[in-house]
């Protein structure tokens, strides 16, 4: 689509818009009309004529606001966000506009190896909390959501903070995980920019998501070989400690975790992690702050790294990293239920059987659920 184009896509946006509401108001005023006539008319006559017109409507319904509505409502928000796509690819040619500054992935690596740092990961589902609503697995907190912003407004030295990056050019993204990001962009933009410093140097919240995301040809396995194989030098010699939800079973059946001196494992709710927080916290009170702690436990991680990070521990938010190492290895392009670990998305990788493997449960030195 050229740019000279937006007059014609919005017109037709409006028009299939205002189409749908006004069919839709009309439909249902004359459904009220014939109930207020049944007070003269036969009633057997006008209930079928109800009937009838309940079926139109629902018809009418489903053609508008099932499919047309819904194609009419995403060139809406591609239109809306793309001004901020063109900016990102051409910067020096358009009219200024606010975009946050986001280290790639493998610069986010870099930082993490080459100068210790700890990072704390937001995403959507980080954001939506700290609105003070829940997602699929943690429940509203309003302490989740008053420490999340915390985290987001903090500046200590060595904590990477990292956003995803969404906010300008989205061309390398599948085309439903663009349309996805271009939605949440524009209607929670302007709310997400009041807690960000635009002249902040923020890092990739997307490097525990270098597979999946991503348009798959030749070279993009090529370059996730390489990129997987450099991530394993964050815990390469190091002693390892995985905070994780129950079932997660990060880098078990899998050579992710290659390199590390020693494995040590703290299982945690799967489900609104964040109700056992300060139990939590206060399982690393014997721990010595030399071991590095990888953490999955979705928007509780962010603020435990924060914590964890403040006691001198280097803490990760690893996130969907061994997830996506699985589907990677696997050469998996629809992001299926894994055996034997919990994958959030659908109801089958929910369910995640008890696993009597011996390595694993050595692994395992506290549990709090």
């Amino acid at each position: 689509m050229k740019i000279n184009d937006t007059p014609t896509l919005t017109k037709r946006v409006e028009y299939i818009h205002s189409s749908a509401i006004s069919g839709y108001i009309v439909g249902s005023l004359c459904l009220y009309m014939l109930r207020v006539l049944t007070n003269w008319l036969n009633l057997s006559d006008v209930t079928m004529l109800i009937n009838k017109i309940k079926k139109e409507i629902n018809r009418f319904k489903k053609r508008f606001f099932s499919k047309k509505y819904k194609i009419a409502e995403l060139e809406q928000y591609r239109l809306e966000n793309r001004p901020y796509e063109l900016f990102a690819k051409y910067p020096n040619t358009l009219p200024p506009l606010e975009i946050p500054i986001i280290k790639n992935p493998s610069e986010t690596i870099i930082n993490i190896i080459d100068f210790g740092c700890s990072l704390a990961r937001f995403g959507d589902g980080e954001f939506r909390v700290m609105k003070n609503r829940g997602i699929h697995f943690q429940n509203t907190s309003p302490g989740l959501a008053k420490k999340l912003e915390q985290v987001l407004r903090s500046d200590k030295s060595d904590l990477l903070l990292a956003l995803p990056d969404c906010f300008g050019s989205l061309d390398d993204y599948l085309p439903k995980v663009a349309d996805f990001w271009r939605k949440w962009l524009v209607t929670k933009r302007q709310r997400v920019y009041t807690y960000l410093d635009m002249d902040r140097i923020y890092y990739s919240a997307f490097f525990t998501r270098a597979y999946m995301l991503y348009n798959k040809t030749e070279q993009h396995y090529i370059n996730c070989h390489v990129y997987f194989e450099s991530i394993k030098q964050i815990w390469a010699g190091r002693d390892v400690i995985i905070c994780e939800g129950e079932g997660t079973r990060f880098g078990l059946f899998n050579d992710l975790l290659t390199g590390a001196n020693s494995i040590s494992r703290i299982l945690c709710p799967a489900r609104n992690a964040y109700d056992k927080y300060y139990n939590i916290l206060s399982a690393f009170d014997n721990i010595n702050n030399d071991k590095l702690v990888l953490i999955a436990l979705g928007p509780t991680a962010t603020v435990l790294v924060y914590e964890l990070h403040s006691k001198g521990f280097q803490a990760i938010d690893i996130g969907h990293l061994d997830v996506e190492y699985e589907w990677f290895l696997s050469k998996d392009e629809e992001g299926r239920p894994l055996q034997h670990k919990y994958v959030d998305g659908s109801t089958e990788g929910r369910q995640v059987h008890k696993l009597d493997d011996a390595e694993y449960l050595s692994q395992i030195i506290n549990t709090i659920l």
